[in-house]
């Protein structure tokens, strides 16, 4: 549990520096692929990926 854990905050890690500009949104796919995320897809304000059959919509805080 504490490695999915681990895992959701590395995302929404990676998320947050695409969100600032800090990261390009190819590189960030690749990131969150490489955490094992799967149909990674990149929007205008938000990126959602797949994890062990559940979504997750990153950053988690988006107004």
């Amino acid at each position: 549990m504490a490695a999915l854990i681990d895992t959701i905050n590395k995302a929404d890690r990676i998320a947050r520096f695409w969100r600032c500009g800090n990261l390009p949104a190819i590189n960030a796919q690749e990131r969150l692929t490489e955490l094992g995320f799967y149909a990674v897809i990149v929007g205008e304000r938000t990126i959602v990926g797949w994890l062990r059959g559940c979504r997750f919509e990153m950053p988690g805080d988006v107004a």
